[in-house]
């Protein structure tokens, strides 16, 4: 895929992930549009487009860019049903009409709950997605357990469950990681290289940590408690997808414990990240100061 000259697009950007790469992209220099449903506070008057995934999107916002990174993802919808509709055919829609507009190359943020054999809805979703940006001859990425500098996503979820005075882990649960600077250079080196190819390539560290080791050290870092307890997630799960069913806020979806405990077998596209000189520090390198206690 060649070279894309001109404006990079975020979508996404006032969110964890796609902020990070609007600033860092800023700070080297290139012309950045952030794309949201609500402008960042340091949004110019011209480095912001609306953009709403539920709402149709007119090819005209995407012009001027040479490549498109689509982070965007509503998290708000806990319905798969609704959430498909606004997800999957709403990504779709961003990817046809960056094409439109003549967009020369789109990176999709994916995730590594997008694997074949997944039984996560949020997965599936990705995966959905995934093939029409393939079919596009364009990329994916799959960022793993994303933690480091202020940090968002799941790994905030899961500092806040480090803090309980017993915390629950599972057995035989082993999660890839990657630190959001290593993943935002990645993010920013497929969307700016003279080549790439059209492939998943999975942005993490090739070596899976268990899940424990991630809560303990979590705690350490925010001078918690480190006791932890096997949970049968199995039980657990059915307990989240009842207290759902009646409308009880949770601190963890039924569908994210899915991808806790039955996360990907392996980093996919190492040979792609490889070539194009990608690398991943091993968790917790560079965890510091990225909790605080509750």
């Amino acid at each position: 895929m060649a070279s894309p000259r001109g404006a990079v697009g975020v979508t996404g950007s006032t969110g964890y992930l796609g902020g990070a790469v609007v600033s860092t992209l800023r700070l080297q220099g290139h012309d950045v549009v952030g794309f949201g449903r609500s402008r960042s506070t340091s949004a110019g008057p011209t480095d912001f487009r609306p953009l709403d995934l539920a709402a149709p999107i007119d090819a005209a916002s995407f012009e001027g860019l040479s490549c498109l990174v689509h982070a965007a993802w509503d998290l708000r919808e806990t319905d798969p049903a609704q959430s498909w509709t606004r997800n999957v055919e709403g990504s779709r829609r961003v990817l046809q009409a960056a094409l439109d507009a003549g967009v020369s190359r789109v990176v999709f943020v994916s995730s590594m709950s997008a694997y074949f054999d997944t039984h996560q809805d949020y997965g599936l979703m990705k995966l959905a997605v995934e093939r029409s940006i393939l079919e596009a001859n364009h990329v994916v990425v799959r960022p793993g357990l994303v933690y480091g500098g202020s940090a968002g996503g799941m790994a905030l979820t899961l500092s806040r469950l480090a803090q309980l005075p017993l915390i629950p882990v599972f057995r035989n649960a082993n999660l890839f990681t990657a630190h959001v600077d290593d993943v935002v250079s990645a993010v920013a080196s497929l969307a700016l290289a003279p080549t790439v190819p059209s492939a998943v390539i999975g942005l993490a560290n090739e070596t899976a940590v268990p899940f424990s080791v991630i809560m303990r050290t979590i705690a350490a870092s925010v001078d918690s408690s480190q006791r932890t307890v096997n949970v049968p997630w199995r039980p657990l799960l059915l307990t989240l997808r009842i207290a759902e069913r009646i409308g009880v806020p949770l601190p963890v979806r039924s569908d994210s414990l899915l991808g806790l405990v039955r996360p990907a077998p392996v980093v996919p596209g190492q040979d792609y990240a490889r070539r194009l000189g990608l690398s991943f520090r091993a968790f917790p390198e560079g965890l510091e100061g990225s909790f605080t206690p509750a």
